[in-house]
């Protein structure tokens, strides 16, 4: 019963301590607001561009060699076989030139009449289509085999890819830097607050010490203010990062979907993880803000 009622007298004096202060507490939770929604912009950034490098890397990650049309079956069947015994490839696929023209006349629908009488016959050529077990094996393939004297042509996109991968990073550092930097303004507004809290109470903390009240016990609302700053900020930015970034898949999804057949991750299926995210972060940003602030200005 002692516990619990010393517990209660310590949430009831931190609920207090937040009223009398309430300018600074009211900045101290919208500091850590900013600080997390920024976050949680940054993070979705990070993971809708990691899902759009992994799904695109799955289209991508293929090397198309075109074949001349002069290239003698045994010599194909030589580059096949070649191609399956390296390591580095996951699968190879042989397209004739029947089968690219049955495939072009698919793309057209209803209008692949007009492709029944090409002049010259049929103009595509032959190709292996070659699958690699990584996405940065692929540059090492089209090096190895773009120059054989069966190869006409070939087709690759890794510069695209890697573009997209150098973005992907470029979005990751700047939005940790800009993070860390909201991050130490919201522990300098909590510093602040709590030693304005400290202040206002000098008397009644130096009364507390004549009577033998524990170090524990002293700190103790102190840290819960920083603890309910961290619950409020979370609570308050994963609402606002969530309906914000609702509103952007809406605008942009069905587009992106059209364009690259690439889909964003939905609001449902991060929400959960993000809210676990923002109250860990805030809460231990409250806590040890909140933590150190005491250590600095109550000689306890």
């Amino acid at each position: 019963m002692k516990v619990i009622r010393q517990l209660s007298n310590l949430v009831r004096e931190a609920f207090s301590s937040l009223w009398r202060n309430k300018t600074m507490s009211f900045t101290s939770v919208i500091s850590i607001t900013a600080m997390l929604t920024l976050f949680g912009v940054v993070m979705l950034m990070v993971l809708n561009l990691n899902g759009m490098v992994f799904q695109t890397g799955e289209k991508l990650d293929k090397v198309v060699f075109f074949l001349k049309d002069d290239a003698k079956p045994k010599d194909v069947n030589a580059f096949i076989d070649e191609l399956d015994e390296n390591k580095k490839v996951k699968k190879v696929a042989y397209v004739s030139k029947e089968e690219a023209l049955e495939e072009f006349k698919e793309g057209f629908g209803e209008n692949s009449s007009i492709l029944e009488n090409i002049p010259g016959g049929n103009p595509l050529p032959a190709s292996i289509t070659v699958e690699m077990k990584e996405l940065s094996y692929g540059k090492e393939i089209e090096d190895k085999y773009k120059d054989l004297p069966i190869v006409e042509d070939h087709n690759y996109y890794y510069d695209f890819v890697t573009q997209m991968m150098k973005i992907q990073n470029g979005v990751k550092y700047v939005g940790a830097a800009i993070v860390l930097i909201l991050v130490l303004i919201s522990v300098l507004i909590i510093h602040n607050t709590i030693k304005i809290a400290i202040s206002n109470k000098e008397k009644e903390i130096n009364i507390m010490k004549y009577v033998g009240a524990t170090n524990t016990y002293i700190r103790g609302p102190f840290l819960i203010n920083g603890i309910i700053f961290g619950i409020l900020g979370s609570a308050i930015s994963g609402f606002l990062t969530l309906r914000l970034y609702g509103i952007i898949f809406d605008r942009l999804n069905p587009q992106l979907h059209d364009i690259t057949g690439v889909d964003m991750l939905t609001a449902a299926s991060v929400r959960t993880d993000l809210y676990i995210v923002f109250l860990c972060i805030g809460v231990g940003i409250g806590f040890f803000g909140s933590l150190f602030s005491t250590k600095k200005f109550l000689d306890v």
